[in-house]
């Protein structure tokens, strides 16, 4: 069972993944940023891994999206080192699809 701290740190992981998708430049035609669902984020107990859920729209091409942004998953580690989270470090990303 989680925490409400892994709860609140797994949201707010969510919500920055979410504005990266939108914000951040990825150099790829491959991912298309707009038509992902970050469903949510299961945090671990010591809040240094994070499990990110998503969902492409629709479903296509899941899998190639998966590998996709498993590879530019540094972007991501970037983008929330620069946000001001209340944490001594940043979280590792692994990204998974939601069924």
């Amino acid at each position: 069972m989680e925490t409400q701290r892994q709860i609140r740190f797994g949201e707010l992981i969510r919500s920055l993944i979410s504005d990266c998708l939108l914000k951040e430049d990825f150099y790829d035609q491959n991912i298309n940023s707009g038509s992902i669902t970050v469903s949510f984020v299961r945090m671990s107990r010591d809040l240094k891994i994070a499990n990110v859920y998503f969902m492409p729209l629709g479903g296509k091409n899941k899998f190639k999206t998966l590998d996709n942004l498993n590879e530019k998953k540094f972007i991501f580690q970037k983008y929330l080192s620069k946000a001001k989270i209340q944490s001594k470090f940043t979280p590792k990303l692994y990204f998974f699809i939601d069924d």
